[in-house]
């Protein structure tokens, strides 16, 4: 058992970005609505130099800490900004095109007092208006967390993982194949080593893939992590084929709800996880 976290615990927002000031700009403004505010946030800027400063003029009352980075990876940002993390409870990594409802970090701090065993706790994705939160809380087993393990949905306990670092053969920005994965990586490895929880009521928006198809080389790169990640963490060989036959076979649903970029979207998936799944 961890030690108990304190009634009105820190949390330490660790955001790496690059290419996104308008994107950052809404999670910022997010953050200015919180319910919570106990919060500090390190930003590691792998833009050139003054690209955000404007931007991050309009935030100045937000407590930030900002380093700047060459573009290596994301992986590389986080884990520089995980240096300077001090005394906070709890640490949460953002996507810099993520944004919060109001009550998203005080909903974080709630769900660590309802479950004081957890090593992590997760919430809902949302890609439209808000919505009334639904389901009840559960524990995640390993296959749950490859399922469900962005980035922007993860909230951890800092006694957990205060030495746990982010592989940097994975994620964008890496000049490697594997373009995504490092995100579930950390999550795997905290799930090691305690409890991971799901917790509804945690909301967190994030564009939806069905309005935002990535490119080919985006699905290609996402596809390589996928399933070296899922060599790596030696998940068992039925669900390797799993992943890959998934979006063949949700093609022609997707097909007759959203239209011909989904499916399309669903059969480039389906390509590259097929050419990624013994190399």
């Amino acid at each position: 058992m961890y030690s108990p976290l304190p009634d009105s615990p820190h949390l330490a927002l660790c955001i790496a970005t690059v290419g996104r000031i308008t994107e950052l700009d809404r999670l910022l403004t997010s953050l200015e609505q919180q319910t919570c505010t106990n919060f500090h946030i390190y930003l590691a800027d792998q833009n050139a130099p003054g690209t955000l400063d404007a931007m991050l003029q309009k935030h100045a009352g937000l407590q930030m800490t900002r380093i700047l980075l060459p573009s290596r990876g994301v992986s590389i940002a986080r884990n520089a900004l995980l240096s300077l993390v001090e005394d906070e409870n709890i640490l949460i990594f953002p996507d810099d095109d993520c944004w919060y409802a109001p009550d998203t970090l005080a909903q974080v701090a709630e769900a660590f007092q309802r479950h004081p065993q957890a090593g992590t706790v997760m919430g809902k994705s949302i890609d439209a208006s808000p919505a009334s939160p639904c389901g009840q809380d559960a524990p995640v087993s390993q296959i749950g967390t490859f399922k469900h393990g962005e980035t922007y949905l993860q909230f951890f306990r800092a006694e957990v993982v205060k030495d746990l670092r982010f592989d940097p053969q994975l994620g964008p920005g890496t000049g490697l194949p594997y373009g995504c994965g490092e995100d579930t990586d950390y999550l795997l490895e905290a799930h090691k080593r305690a409890p991971v929880w799901r917790c509804p009521s945690i909301r967190v928006f994030h564009p939806s893939p069905d309005t935002h198809v990535p490119s080919d080389a985006k699905i290609a790169s996402y596809a390589a992590g996928r399933m070296y990640l899922l060599k790596k963490h030696a998940f068992p060989l039925w669900f390797r084929c799993a992943n890959v036959l998934y979006p063949l076979c949700m093609l022609p649903l997707d097909a007759l709800r959203k239209g011909h970029k989904a499916a399309r979207y669903r059969w480039r998936m389906f390509v590259e996880r097929l050419r990624h799944f013994s190399s």
